[in-house]
């Protein structure tokens, strides 16, 4: 739990922090993140509104569009195309960003060491600027060599991968004047223009409806294969509880945002109402030990100690609220780090 209330503050910790007065946008009243043209929403979706999080927290520094541009770069490196032949949008300009993913758990063994928690596998998303965008002529001129294909009335482009011995490609569709998808499993692109021709809508992960209208959000299938690691009973207690969060749901949602004030929801799924008694219990304990860490932010753990966790049925649900900026005091420039 605590591992992934820090991705939503990773998702955006790489911007840098102004010394003006940041936007107070009303919590929660961001127009819903739209999944209408993702190709996949299976395991874990993350959305970011980085246009938002620019005007919340300044124009972004150079380090961070030399990175954002070094990463694009290395993930040309297996495509046959050129970056540099049309300049994407802007970072500011960029509405919206959907990603499926993949998330990992690794909880480690013994009490002295410490686990990981990674993102990746990005493999299927979407990108949607504030104002329509000429993703055709970007896609052109980045992939000349692009071969177009024809699937339920529409059109995307394929480039072939070099990673591999099989052959596999990234596909890449318009959908509209401001929206990009992008999927690298053909098949999935396939499914998306199927679904737009019978006009169905795109699945939505277990706690979407309660997030899709924060900052940042994140919902994550806990019944994927393989993303969790862990002891059956580990060493210490806070991996515990954060094990039976893990065992104990079938998906969680994360709601994240600043401004005025600094919110967090964190929806759980659970199968039955006897799972959601001991999930609620767990919360309740990572909800603890985060409002009494003293090496933490004291900001962090005066957030946490003002937090509630209710359940209804087979859902449990955290929710935590505080004036002021809590994102602008964490990534500051006396922040602990």
């Amino acid at each position: 739990m605590s591992a992934l209330f820090w991705l939503l503050l990773g998702a955006v910790g790489a911007l840098d922090v102004p010394a003006q007065p940041a936007p107070k946008p009303a919590v929660g009243a961001f127009k819903p993140f739209d999944l209408t043209y993702l190709p996949r929403t299976t395991h874990s979706v993350l959305a970011v509104r980085p246009g938002e999080l620019v005007k919340h927290l300044g124009n972004a520094d150079q380090a961070t569009t030399g990175l954002l541009r070094r990463t694009l770069a290395a993930a040309f490196a297996f495509l046959d195309g050129d970056l540099k032949a049309a300049a994407p949008p802007e970072l500011a300009d960029i509405e919206e960003v959907i990603i499926a993913a993949q998330i990992t758990l690794q909880v480690q063994k013994e009490e002295d060491e410490q686990g990981t928690f990674g993102v990746g596998g990005v493999s299927s998303g979407t990108v949607r600027t504030a104002k329509p965008f000429d993703w055709s002529a970007c896609v052109k001129k980045w992939f000349p060599k692009a071969e177009s294909v024809k699937h339920a009335g529409r059109e995307y482009v394929r480039v072939p991968i070099e990673v591999g011995k099989e052959p596999s490609y990234l596909s890449l569709f318009v959908a509209d004047a401001r929206t990009l998808a992008f999927d690298t499993d053909e098949n999935a692109i396939k499914g998306l223009l199927t679904r737009l021709e019978k006009k169905e809508k795109t699945p939505a992960p277990a706690g979407w409806d309660e997030v899709r209208r924060d900052l940042v959000a994140l919902c994550h299938d806990t019944t994927a294969d393989g993303w969790l690691t862990a002891p059956e009973k580990p060493k210490r207690e806070i991996d515990q509880s954060l094990v039976a969060v893990a065992r104990k749901t079938t998906g969680l949602a994360f709601g994240f945002s600043a401004g005025e004030r600094t919110t967090l929801r964190v929806v759980a799924t659970s199968r039955d109402e006897g799972d959601a008694r001991e999930v609620q219990k767990a919360i309740n304990a990572v909800v603890a030990n985060l409002a009494g860490d003293e090496d933490a932010d004291p900001s962090v753990a005066k957030f946490f100690s003002q937090a509630t966790v209710t359940r209804g049925g087979a859902v449990v649900r955290l929710n935590g609220s505080a004036a002021g900026n809590l994102l602008r005091r964490l990534l500051g420039p006396d922040a602990k780090r």
